[in-house]
């Protein structure tokens, strides 16, 4: 059975490459869907971090610091995918 230091390790190089996805995807949008591409590869590379540091045991770092850095993140990016899509809603209605 894989130790679960191995799986925090694994989930970073994971999050880590899909930030590199989405680097690229924020170099070539624009407009409001680049916004939340940056917003979403920040949180990408904060989480990639918290796996990391728990990885190598800095549990101060990584559960004190990047795992709640993450969460709040995540939580304004999903405010601002709400009021992009309903400025967008606003549109079109006239």
């Amino acid at each position: 059975m894989i130790d679960e230091s191995y799986l925090h390790l694994i989930s970073g190089l994971a999050f880590f490459a899909g930030s590199v996805v989405l680097t690229y995807f924020s170099i070539k949008s624009k407009g409001m869907i680049r916004q939340l591409a940056i917003i979403f590869l920040v949180f990408t590379v904060v989480h990639s971090l918290y796996h990391v540091t728990s990885y190598f045991d800095q549990e101060l770092l990584s559960e004190g610091l990047l795992e709640p850095l993450s969460v709040i993140i995540l939580i304004f990016f999903g405010f601002s995918y709400l009021i992009i899509k309903s400025k967008q809603e606003v549109k079109s209605l006239e």
